[in-house]
């Protein structure tokens, strides 16, 4: 129970507002089958909330991977059918149950790496609510049964707070730059009562959203345990991710306007459409990269007439994986990047 939630809903391209990234559900929310390779980094303190901040993060030390999945609820053994949810997250080897709407990311339950300890939330505890931004915000209670080889052995309830409280540039271990960064900062006051033993948990998390990656980028997490009768303690754990591509920069905003590049569905099953707006002739280059930046396809390389242009990608038929790419369109001297995501 002490290997902490790093994920959050929250991955493929996120919109952007005023260069300030907004988590929607389509881009941000928990798809089965995907997977978020992170580092395990130092802790430091978060700094400060509010406009334009800049969070200066490349001193971080970082020590081992660790890798999130999602997968499918029914892949739990012993999972009650008539506990709902259609996602499941798993780090450490624990899963985390959640329920995954256009609306809101529910934690539903949990199972620790052994099978033997579970959590079953009968009011469950809102992980997020989409759209969400800078001083969005939203609260709540929860709670639930804790059961250990499928008996109940106490019980768990508690409050929640969650706020857009900054923006600005995150600076990463290694020196990339991310601006428009969201930082969303998370408060849960927990009191679990386990065979008659009381204790108060404060859990503080912090986690920045970029416009082009669907699971955070960064997470700062600290946990304050307090037993009833005894001295309080804390344990700290962060993480951050090294695989994110570049973002869209000033050039993608002035192409939001000029091409009208879209990508759709997305997620997609078997091939998205890409389209966009020439306002003249020019030379185009439309390719698409996997998320450490290799080449996977080119689909447009010269000269394209002025109008609407739309092209098929397929990662299936190009013999790769469901997975995260990236679409780089080139039009004369206007750039603009795209986040997609295969399923299958």
């Amino acid at each position: 129970m002490k290997k902490l939630l790093l994920l959050s809903p929250q991955l493929v391209l996120t919109l952007s507002l005023f260069g300030q990234t907004i988590i929607t559900s389509q881009n941000h929310g928990f798809i089965p089958n995907d997977n978020n390779p992170m580092l395990l980094t130092s802790y430091v303190e978060p700094g400060p909330a509010g406009k334009n901040v800049v969070w200066n993060f490349s001193m971080l030390e970082t020590s081992e991977n660790f890798q999130g999945s999602l997968k499918e609820v029914y892949t739990l053994k012993d999972y009650p059918s008539n506990q709902g949810g259609n996602v499941v997250l798993e780090e450490f080897g624990n899963r985390f149950i959640f329920n995954m709407t256009a609306n809101s990311l529910e934690q539903l339950g949990f199972q620790s790496s052994t099978g033997s300890t579970e959590i079953t939330y009968s009011k469950p505890f809102v992980k997020m609510r989409y759209p969400f931004g800078f001083n969005s915000s939203f609260s709540g209670d929860f709670k639930g049964d804790y059961l250990v080889n499928k008996v109940p052995v106490g019980t768990i309830s508690g409050t929640y707070r969650v706020e857009g409280d900054g923006y600005g540039k995150l600076i990463l271990p290694g020196g990339s730059e991310l601006s428009g960064a969201l930082r969303v900062k998370e408060v849960k006051l927990t009191t679990q009562t386990i065979n008659n033993s009381l204790i108060n948990i404060e859990d503080v998390t912090y986690r920045w959203y970029v416009a082009n990656h669907r699971f955070p980028v960064l997470s700062l997490i600290k946990s304050t345990y307090t037993p009833a009768n005894g001295k309080p303690s804390t344990q700290t754990k962060a993480a951050f991710n090294g695989n994110v591509v570049s973002q869209p920069s000033d050039v993608d905003k002035v192409s939001d306007n000029l091409l009208r590049f879209t990508t759709f569905p997305n997620p997609y099953k078997g091939k998205v459409a890409i389209t966009y707006t020439l306002p003249e002739s020019c030379k185009v280059n439309l390719a698409v990269y996997d998320i450490t930046g290799k080449l996977v396809s080119v689909l447009v390389n010269g000269i394209e007439d002025a109008g609407q242009k739309t092209h098929y990608f397929s990662a299936a038929e190009v013999g790769m994986p469901a997975a995260t790419y990236i679409v780089k369109l080139t039009a004369g001297k206007v750039e603009a990047t795209r986040t997609i995501l295969e399923v299958r």
